[in-house]
């Protein structure tokens, strides 16, 4: 059966094909609508901002994958994801097929320098799939998807984190500043050889003529709110007051925060967030451009024994955010 699976990138033809795919494993809950329309597949895909992928077995398409552009500050950063396969069609490595196909062929004829992906923590068999390729995990995001979006499946009780995962395809070298508080599990993070660092201790303090600057996405059928902070300015502490009034207002049950690991004053971000009770999520390599770290706010009680890790770096990683969270 596997010789008769062809895997193919997009074409307006496949749109139909794509939705039910979403429709069979999700119902209408995906959080992003774009899957469930083919015009906005093919605008998306024109723009260079999304690349579907699909397997198709007699003229059916039987598994989507893709690689779209992230809500990341720096657009060169894509993320794969979105990977559906029909139930009756599992177990015959076709994931592995679509995620090597973008891995080898996609990115290659994009240019893409670097990718990552989100794995579902709810089972771990997307974990497992994707370290063939190079992927090195660097964080894990709490409760990031809502339990509605497994319904259809009923694969999980309870919201689902996922575990994140980093693919250096070409590196750029640059100073990382290092807030004394993640010290030592910065050296574990960023254990990858192929990345060229220059790591300075963060030290200074935030310029009294500083200003922040940020912008942030809510995913309204998520109750997630991710915030990309620009610059760290002395006016942070108010920032994020007005910034988590709105999001509360708005119903999110998750807050992330990413900053710049290029400031030498990150570590006093850092301790100012600790204080508005975030905790650590992990490395996020070329979010700007320059790497980026975040950190995790969840308005509840995480689900951590929802949480099925794969690998044991995985699982040191959750044990890091774990002691992290119990610290504040």
């Amino acid at each position: 059966m596997k010789e008769d699976i062809k895997i193919d990138i997009f074409r307006p033809s496949y749109a139909k094909g794509i939705s039910h795919c979403f429709r069979a494993v999700y119902g209408d809950a995906y959080p992003v609508k774009t899957f469930y329309d083919g015009k906005a597949l093919e605008d998306e895909l024109k723009k260079g901002n999304l690349y579907p992928v699909v397997a198709i077995k007699d003229k059916e398409i039987i598994g989507v994958m893709a690689m779209y552009r992230s809500s990341a500050a720096y657009e060169g950063l894509y993320e794969i994801g979105a990977g559906i396969i029909l139930p009756e069609y599992r177990g015959l490595g076709i994931s592995d097929r679509l995620y090597g196909y973008i891995c080898e062929e996609l990115t290659k004829q994009t240019g893409i320098e670097e990718i990552f992906g989100e794995a579902v923590c709810n089972h771990t068999k997307i974990q497992k799939a994707v370290l063939h390729y190079d992927n090195v995990e660097t964080g894990i995001e709490i409760d990031l998807m809502p339990e509605e979006a497994f319904h259809t499946e009923k694969s999980s009780s309870g919201r689902v984190s996922v575990d994140l995962h980093f693919m250096c395809l070409i590196d750029r070298p640059h100073d990382v500043y290092v807030p004394k508080l993640y010290k030592d599990w910065f050296t574990f993070l960023y254990q990858n050889k192929k990345r060229r660092r220059n790591f300075i201790a963060s030290s200074e303090k935030i310029l009294s003529n500083s200003k922040t600057e940020g912008r942030y996405t809510y995913f309204d059928g998520a109750r997630v709110a991710r915030l990309m902070l620009l610059s760290t300015g002395n006016d942070l502490i108010s920032f994020m007051d007005s910034y988590e009034e709105d999001i509360t207002s708005r119903g999110a049950f998750v807050s992330q925060v990413f900053f710049r690991l290029d400031s030498p004053w990150v570590g006093e971000a850092v301790k100012i967030l600790k204080k508005k009770g975030y905790f650590l999520g992990g490395i996020a390599h070329r979010w700007f451009d320059r790497d980026g770290m975040f950190m995790q706010k969840v308005y509840g009680e995480p689900n951590w024994d929802g949480i099925q890790l794969y690998s044991e770096r995985a699982k040191k990683i959750l044990e890091m955010i774990k002691q992290d969270y119990r610290d504040l």
